[in-house]
């Protein structure tokens, strides 16, 4: 595979997700992953469609009609759905698009894909704020608690969260995780996941009743300053409909938008 130099931020950005969708599987060990050169395919515990079981194209040369049957086949044995995510605009993905569409596999989210390739100012802390960077099972467990409670309002099943269980994940050396307490309590999270050169900005939330008071600035600029330290160049996230207004006056700027296109059950 080519080297950092010989490969567009994008490119980059897009692999840096495969790989850390797979580490993500991973945490879960009633997940089943396949990955080749061409394509990773991960189904969770959970049968969620469109997180927890979730196909990748790596290898932009791959014919999509090749992609999709092989995704049908694993997921089919599973008796799952599953979604597939194509860069939308991307001329690499323009075939995988037609090809799914053609096949019935229906939008279900879009999500700009965002980069940033500088340092971000640590904000200051609101009041009764303390942020602490994951280092034990027990702050694992607490940001897997954050996670679930805040994206249940973007319609997540908190059972997405819950198959998280192998802690060492958080721990990894390419992982650097945060929690971010208000008056003692476990309220917003974030982590970055380094490869290809980027910093892989994931999982940030706030849980309902914490938000507005800037924890989820907090912890996205504590994730992305810490990927640069972990020797990346350049942050990527994919940004939610709640979180795109929060990391575009950070600097994140939209290179392209994500289409999950699903694939209903057998």
């Amino acid at each position: 595979m080519p080297g950092r130099a010989e490969q567009s931020r994008e490119r980059r950005a897009h692999l840096n997700l495969v790989d850390s969708s797979r580490q993500l599987f991973e945490l879960d060990p009633g997940a089943t992953v396949e990955a080749r050169d061409g394509w990773l395919f991960g189904a969770g515990t959970p049968t969620h469609p469109a997180i927890s079981n979730a196909a990748f194209r790596i290898d932009d040369g791959l014919e999509a009609e090749e992609l999709l049957t092989r995704a049908g086949a694993f997921f089919g044995e599973r008796k799952r759905g599953f979604s597939v995510w194509v860069r939308g605009g991307e001329p690499a993905d323009r075939d995988l698009a037609a090809a799914a569409e053609a096949a019935g596999l229906s939008p279900v989210i879009e999500m700009p894909e965002m980069l940033l390739d500088r340092r971000v100012a640590d904000p200051a802390l609101p009041d009764g704020a303390e942020l602490r960077r994951v280092a034990s099972a027990a702050d694992a467990t607490d940001y897997w608690r954050v996670a679930a409670s805040a994206y249940t309002s973007l319609g997540f099943p908190p059972e997405v969260f819950g198959s998280y269980e192998d802690h060492r994940g958080l721990l990894a050396g390419d992982v650097v995780a945060f929690l971010a307490f208000l008056d003692g309590r476990p309220a917003g999270i974030a982590m970055t996941i380094v490869s290809h050169g980027v910093a892989g900005i994931y999982w940030v939330g706030t849980i309902e009743e914490a938000r507005g008071k800037g924890l989820g600035r907090v912890t996205t600029a504590a994730a992305t300053n810490a990927g640069f330290d972990l020797g990346a160049d350049v942050a990527s996230l994919q940004a939610s409909p709640m979180g795109e207004s929060l990391y575009a006056p950070m600097g994140f700027e939209t290179v392209f938008t994500y289409r999950l296109l699903m694939a209903a059950p057998p």
